[in-house]
């Protein structure tokens, strides 16, 4: 099995890709956690989580995550490259508060792809239907959780199941995925990423968030910047799909991230690439598009330099991943 594992069957994510879980816990995990972060804990029941995000008081994306109601607290999986923020900002915000924060006790197997589903249920006879449903098994839970175009599923068991989780994968024939496919099934799906589209400055609707912002539950931090940018306002920018073929199938165009794309109309720069995958012939772009251009269906254009010619290439846009 090649590159292509996620998109056309199943695959286990890759480790650069890895999920951590952190599990707040004690008598005011709720309270503290509740008036943190932006979504709506009091909907997020024992078998239906929730994304949310933790933000700084100008509403700038600081992490974000899933959130699930367990017996010992609330468990939140994160990509492990933001993991080190959201404890180190939580703890600094612990003060007279009965939390604890502890992370490690659970695991994360990922199983992506069309083929995702058959192979759950052979794995774990139980398959939860909807976003972020879960349901208990092995002394964990098996999470509908889609990290790719089609459908997926995280396995979250106790740390010390991850391993026998794996080798019984392999031998239902879900490999582990390189590090192309799985960006490549981020990319085709429209999810963000950190260091890419999400930067020190990103607020959440900017990048397909707006599931995890809850306007009505009263005040967290952030809470402020985002009422009124929904209420007066808008962004200027929003995160937008985008693939682009070689109309003669010779020489894929060589797009690289921050490279403008144009207005098909006027020839104006309204977007930039912020992650860029290839695969079947077709360059998979993700881009920050300016608000007036961001329409689904608005065809963007690229130029530049093929061989020794000046390419064009041109793509519709389409919406990231709304659950």
């Amino acid at each position: 099995m090649g590159d292509t594992n996620i998109i056309d069957g199943c695959a286990r994510l890759c480790p650069e890709s890895s999920l951590e879980t952190v599990v707040v816990g004690g008598p005011d995990a709720d309270d503290f956690l509740q008036r943190l972060i932006s979504c709506d804990l009091k909907r997020v029941q024992s078998e239906s989580g929730s994304r949310g995000t933790l933000l700084n008081g100008k509403g700038r994306i600081l992490a974000y995550f899933d959130v699930h109601r367990i017996e010992k607290g609330l468990l939140l999986v994160i990509e492990e490259e933001m993991s080190g923020v959201l404890i180190e900002q939580l703890e600094r915000l612990i003060i007279l508060e009965d939390v604890e924060l502890v992370r490690g006790l659970f695991g994360v197997v990922s199983i992506q792809g069309p083929a995702a589903a058959s192979k759950a249920e052979q794995l774990t006879d139980v398959v939860p239907g909807s976003f972020l449903a879960s349901a208990s098994w092995r002394g964990g839970w098996i999470v509908n959780r889609p990290r790719c175009p089609s459908c997926g599923f995280d396995l979250v068991v106790p740390l010390e199941k991850v391993e026998e989780i794996e080798r019984e994968l392999e031998d239902l024939a879900v490999p582990l995925a390189t590090s192309v496919s799985s960006e490549r099934a981020r990319i085709e799906a429209g999810f963000p990423r950190i260091g890419h589209e999400v930067s020190a400055r990103t607020l959440p609707p900017e990048v397909g968030l707006d599931d995890a912002i809850s306007y009505d539950k009263g005040c967290f931090v952030g809470q402020e910047v985002l009422a009124r940018i929904r209420t007066y306002g808008h962004v200027n920018r929003q995160l937008r799909r985008i693939s682009m073929a070689d109309p003669d199938r010779s020489e894929l165009a060589p797009i690289k991230v921050g490279d403008d794309l144009l207005s098909a109309e006027d020839e104006k720069a309204v977007a930039k690439v912020t992650s860029m995958a290839l695969g079947d012939g077709v360059v998979h772009l993700l881009a920050s598009v300016r608000r007036s251009h961001a329409e689904e269906g608005t065809t963007l254009n690229w130029e530049g330099q093929v061989g020794q010619d000046t390419g064009r290439y041109r793509g519709e846009l389409r919406l990231p991943f709304v659950p």
